[in-house]
C-alpha cells in the first residue's frame, strides 16, 4: 500500500462453490493464464482450506488458490536451488547428468508434503491496498497449520517485478527458472519458501 492510500475493508475467507463464478472473472481480469470451471472446482473440493476469496463492496476482488502435492525435488523442497545461468552445457547433457544423478540416489528418498500456490490474483483497482499480502500471509497460515506441508512454492513470470517483491516479502526465494513456463513463452521463477 502506498503513503496515504487508505486500506480497503474486505473479508477473506474460505471460497465455496457459489464463489467459482467471480473468481473466474478476476481471474479473466487479472491474469492472461485462465482455468476451466472444474479445475477451480477440483481444487476446491480437494483443498477447501487453501482455497482463499476476498471480499469487499459486496464482490469478489482477490482470491488465492493453493494445493498440496508430494515431492522429493530438493528445489521445491527448499533445500536446494538451480539458478546457476553460467552453466553453458547443452540441454541434453543437463538432462543427462541429473539422470545420472537420480540413478544414484538411494531408492528410498524421503519424499514430503509441499504446498503449491497455483494462483493468486487482485483485480486492477483493489491492487496496492494489501489485499495480496493478506491472502498471501493467509496461504501461509494454512498451509502450515492445517495441511502440515514441508514448504511452498509458486511459479511467477520472470517480468512480474511487483509480485516478485511481495512474495520475497514474505521470504520466498528464487530457486528454479522454467523456460518458456507460460503460453507466450515467456519464463517462469519457481519460489520456494520453507514451512517447517
Amino acid at each position: 500500500m502506498r503513503a496515504g492510500e487508505k486500506a480497503i475493508p474486505c473479508k477473506i475467507r474460505r471460497a465455496t462453490e457459489d464463489d467459482i463464478p467471480g473468481v473466474m472473472d478476476v481471474n479473466l481480469k487479472s491474469l492472461p493464464e485462465n482455468y476451466w470451471y472444474s479445475f477451480y472446482l477440483q481444487m476446491l473440493q480437494n483443498w477447501p482450506e487453501a482455497f482463499l476469496v476476498c471480499e469487499a463492496g459486496g464482490r469478489i476482488v482477490a482470491y488465492s488458490m493453493s494445493r498440496v502435492e508430494t515431492t522429493s525435488d530438493p528445489v521445491l523442497l527448499g533445500e536446494s536451488e538451480e539458478l546457476d545461468v553460467t552453466d553453458r552445457r547443452s540441454l541434453l547433457s543437463r538432462i543427462a547428468d541429473a539422470i545420472t544423478e537420480a540413478l544414484k540416489a538411494p531408492l528410498d528418498h524421503e519424499y514430503r508434503r509441499v504446498g503449491h500456490l497455483v494462483s493468486i490474483a487482485v483485480i486492477e483497482e483493489y491492487r496496492r491496498k494489501g489485499i495480496g499480502s493478506l491472502l498471501l500471509s493467509e496461504t501461509l497460515r494454512v498451509m502450515r497449520e492445517i495441511y502440515k506441508v514441508h514448504s511452498i512454492y509458486l511459479e511467477v513470470r520472470v517480468s512480474n517485478t511487483p509480485a516478485i517483491r511481495l512474495y520475497e516479502k514474505f521470504g520466498f526465494k528464487k530457486a528454479r527458472i522454467i523456460k518458456g513456463y507460460y503460453m507466450d513463452g515467456e519464463d517462469a521463477y519457481v519460489m520456494v519458501k520453507k514451512l517447517i
